[in-house]
């Protein structure tokens, strides 16, 4: 009996002496990290905060912000978690709608063009004046430069941080029925713009009939024949199937316009400065990761866009541009006043 008892108490020894061999090893398994891996994530907060934009899921406001919440959360180690809304699902789709969501805090982030938040400052639209930037160097440049230094000023006084600037891109002008090239080309044309005063002055200079509308009906709108012909980057266009409804395209360029990085500035605030540093260099890296990728997949789009659709697309030349300027000058002029000086400073309007 002894002996058994003896068997019996060696056993629990060997098998108490394998679990405390085994659990020093098992315990960073769990872990999933190293503890000096899992501190270098402990100066951010832990917080999940919403993002809305207002694009399709190939659009270049939906891409960058999914950018921007992949590398938040792949820099704080799974701590800061940015969920995406895209097509202002939270808005039922409406763009102003977003916006307000943004101001009173439903949403942390949001990502809306010039057009738009031009509804909280119109000064802000000083960046979209015709045939302002010569390239997107220099549009992205403004952004991140002195142009989005007066941003965050003028968004400030209104409840909002301004956090970067993805492309949407130099616009260009469509058309189902002829092509565009002569100013007198727009006459009696519906276009639809997406707000603000100065391009419905912009297109009224021209003769067309421009028309109000959220971006979320512009598809159909085109496909019934509501309106004739709209503008936009080349991006928004193919992310949104406008080659599918629209012929003819006028490579313009006359004017830029940029989906805006905004987050409202309580909840913002509300952050610790190691969470806020990180979403405004995850913000800036992912904008112009996007950026080069928008530039570089243009003509690829108007390619296929030519091949797949036969789409025509007329590219402006320095005489066009010339006679098209020639018309707003005195509208230019005009608005820049509006604007005011600290405006056009900001972004290098000569």
């Amino acid at each position: 009996m002894k002996k058994l008892i003896a068997i019996l108490m060696m056993a629990a020894m060997v098998l108490a002496l394998c679990a405390c061999g085994s659990s020093p090893a098992e315990a960073p398994a769990e872990s999933g990290a190293p503890a000096a891996e899992a501190g270098e994530f402990d100066a951010y907060d832990t917080v999940t905060l919403k993002m809305s934009c207002n694009g399709t899921d190939t659009a270049n406001d939906t891409t960058a912000a999914r950018r921007i919440a992949e590398l938040v959360s792949e820099r704080s180690g799974g701590k800061v978690t940015i969920n995406v809304f895209n097509n202002d699902q939270l808005a039922s789709g409406n763009m102003q709608k977003g916006l307000e969501l943004l101001l009173d805090g439903t949403v942390d982030m949001d990502c809306h063009s010039t057009s738009i938040i031009s509804a909280l400052d119109n000064s802000v639209m000083v960046s979209t004046l015709p045939w302002l930037f010569g390239s997107y160097q220099d549009a992205e440049d403004a952004f991140f430069g002195a142009g989005g230094e007066y941003l965050d000023k003028v968004l400030g006084e209104r409840g909002l941080t301004y956090l970067g600037a993805v492309h949407n891109g130099f616009k260009m002008m469509t058309s189902n029925d002829h092509a565009i090239r002569k100013p007198s080309d727009l006459k009696g044309m519906k276009i639809r713009i997406p707000g603000g005063d100065f391009f419905m002055a912009f297109y009224e200079a021209y003769g067309a009939s421009p028309q109000a509308m959220s971006w979320s009906e512009v598809f159909s709108a085109l496909q019934q024949g509501t309106i004739d012909g709209h503008d936009n980057s080349i991006s928004t266009c193919y992310s949104n199937n406008i080659q599918e409804v629209q012929k003819y395209f006028a490579v313009s360029r006359h004017t830029y316009e940029a989906f805006t990085f905004m987050a409202n500035e309580k909840k913002f605030a509300a952050l610790n400065e190691a969470t806020q540093q990180l979403i405004r260099d995850c913000v800036a890296e992912a904008c112009k990761e996007v950026n080069a990728q928008i530039v570089a997949n243009e003509e690829t789009l108007i390619k296929d866009c030519e091949e797949t659709n036969g789409c025509e697309f007329y590219y402006f030349t320095e005489e066009d541009v010339a006679e098209w300027r020639a018309v707003i000058a005195d509208l230019i002029e005009e608005y820049k006043g509006i604007y005011g000086e600290e405006a056009c400073t900001a972004f290098n309007v000569q």
